[in-house]
């Protein structure tokens, strides 16, 4: 059955990825996205016509989202962030699939990292030298062409990805997103590291952080749903002894949402003290 049937076939309706698992699969993909008629014996209006057929079937297949498994020993992991808790996958080389036929060269690998705690840095290293984990990856070609042969049994596409998962014996361990970000990993919480205020003339006790203990239940729920650590300084005034117009000036978590939540959480807070003040925040 060529290609373009068993692509149909996967992907009836009801699903939107095609599961890519074959040699007969990936051979027959590359031969589409890089099909040129034969234009033998074609008139003018036939070439025409052959042409644009193959682009429709190009276009088609190159139009699909594919799910591949890629085998322990089909990639690798890179450093691990301690402080951010997330472990990167690393970029320096295709992914390899399909009994090492494919290589794969997905846009963005550089940026994948998954939540991780250094004990399960440790599990997941144990499983991947037992060949029980596997990275299951669902991307699109990216346009470009095929590149390999039948003849020597290896195949190189260039793609994106859509999204990332660590599979090991007990199901899914950790997940990325198309922009390589981790999902999920359990909740997050925030911790207060400093609260200082124009009006302190010396250095209160553990920094002035029980200034917002307060605010910490509005704080750990804002913070439940960062994709990534970080941490936030913000300014504000105080006015009739509550936290007027907080505003984030510094910020390493990179996520708007969840800092301009964090920053709704003070304001309003009952705080001690008079004029201008910073509280630096840890989301962990």
């Amino acid at each position: 059955m060529p290609l373009l049937a068993i692509l149909l076939f996967a992907a009836a309706p009801g699903q939107d990825v095609v599961q890519l698992t074959s040699k007969a699969q990936l051979k027959e993909l590359c031969e589409m996205l890089r099909a040129h008629p034969s234009e033998t014996d074609l008139d003018p209006a036939q070439i025409a016509e052959a042409r644009k057929e193959a682009q429709a079937r190009r276009e088609e297949v190159a139009g699909r989202w594919y799910r591949v498994e890629v085998p322990s020993k089909g990639f690798a992991f890179g450093r691990y962030r301690t402080q951010d808790q997330q472990l990167e996958l690393d970029g320096d080389r295709p992914l390899r699939a399909i009994d090492n036929m494919l290589s794969l060269d997905l846009e963005g690998i550089d940026e994948v990292s998954f939540t991780a705690r250094s004990e399960q840095v440790t599990a997941w290293a144990q499983e991947k030298k037992a060949k029980a984990l596997k990275l299951v990856v669902v991307w699109k070609p990216s346009g470009a062409r095929c590149a390999g042969s039948a003849a020597a049994e290896a195949w190189r596409i260039a793609g994106h990805a859509r999204s990332w998962e660590l599979v090991g014996a007990q199901g899914t361990l950790a997940s990325a997103n198309e922009e390589g970000d981790p999902v999920g990993g359990g909740p997050r919480q925030v911790r207060i590291e400093k609260v200082t205020l124009d009006s302190d003339e010396a250095p209160l006790e553990n920094e002035g952080r029980s200034r917002l203990a307060s605010s910490q239940g509005a704080l750990d729920r804002c913070a439940g749903g960062a994709v990534r650590t970080g941490k936030l300084v913000m300014a504000f005034s105080v006015h009739e002894g509550k936290v007027r117009e907080p505003q984030v000036i510094m910020d390493s978590l990179r996520d708007e949402k969840v800092a301009g939540c964090l920053a709704r959480a003070i304001s309003g807070a009952e705080m001690g003290g008079t004029g201008r003040g910073t509280a630096s925040i840890t989301v962990q």
